[in-house]
């Protein structure tokens, strides 16, 4: 007997994350740059609220994306994907896959936005391919996948240039944009200050950011490298807030742990 359970996550509609945001609470989650379908199921073990495998910054190709979206079943973590570039092909996989979120970096004007627009929704919003295999539960949700796609999806732009804030305002009013999402660290190198993700102009730029999105009712995302800035960009307005990456957990539990075995011998 065939038993269609309505718990497998590919069964069921909608999006707990985008819900959340929408409801005007603040959204904690992870970067994922191991490309480890192992390490994405032990963060999921521990409960954020999402993660976000990144194809831009990690060896992760389309399968082993898939094979971290799979690790991630079961848990309350929802599962997203930055892709490498704006391109469309890129885009329609990383959904096709089924991820509930996709980011796109360096996104730095209306028309770029609206390319990340047509490339993920389906008609008649956007123009996204049907190929809907894995992220309709192997079509189990079919024809209702098709709407649904476009109603639980969140849509995350990147804002990684001075030329993007500039045109902040602008991407905040393309429709189906769901996120403007600053790089923090692109963007500090973009203003001269590589290395360096606080001061003026950073704060200015953020604050231009906000601004943009409290104008069009988009949610402000950010990448804070350590809890006490993620702390501090919430307080600012922030609300889907990447609390660092995978990596960079293990480096600093890492060096803790070394520096107080050598402490005690």
């Amino acid at each position: 007997m065939l038993n269609n359970s309505p718990f497998h996550p590919l069964l069921n509609a909608g999006n707990p994350i985008k819900d959340k945001l929408t409801a005007g609470h603040t959204s904690f989650g992870l970067f994922l740059v191991t490309a480890s379908a192992l390490i994405a199921e032990c963060c999921a073990t521990r409960g954020p609220d999402w993660l976000l495998v990144d194809m831009e910054a990690s060896p992760a190709d389309r399968a082993t994306l898939i094979h971290m979206l799979q690790a991630m079943n079961g848990s309350r973590s929802i599962g997203m994907a930055r892709v490498a570039r704006n391109e469309r092909h890129l885009i329609e996989a990383a959904l096709d896959s089924g991820a509930l979120g996709v980011m796109v970096p360096k996104v730095e004007s209306a028309a770029e936005a609206r390319a990340v627009v047509d490339a993920a929704l389906y008609p008649p919003q956007g123009r996204r391919g049907v190929n809907p295999i894995r992220c309709s539960g192997y079509f189990s949700r079919l024809p209702d996948y098709f709407s649904e796609a476009n109603q639980s999806l969140l849509t995350i732009a990147q804002i990684e240039s001075a030329q993007a804030v500039a045109a902040a305002d602008e991407i905040a009013a393309v429709d189906g944009i769901d996120v403007l999402f600053v790089g923090c660290g692109d963007l500090a190198s973009d203003l001269g200050q590589a290395g360096q993700v606080g001061g003026p102009q950073m704060d200015a730029a953020c604050a231009q950011v906000l601004k943009a999105c409290r104008r069009h009712n988009k949610v402000p995302g950010i990448f804070a490298n350590n809890l006490e800035l993620a702390q501090r960009y919430a307080r600012l307005g922030f609300r889907l807030i990447a609390c660092g990456n995978d990596i960079g957990l293990v480096v600093r539990s890492l060096e803790q742990q070394m520096h107080e075995l050598d402490e005690r011998t």
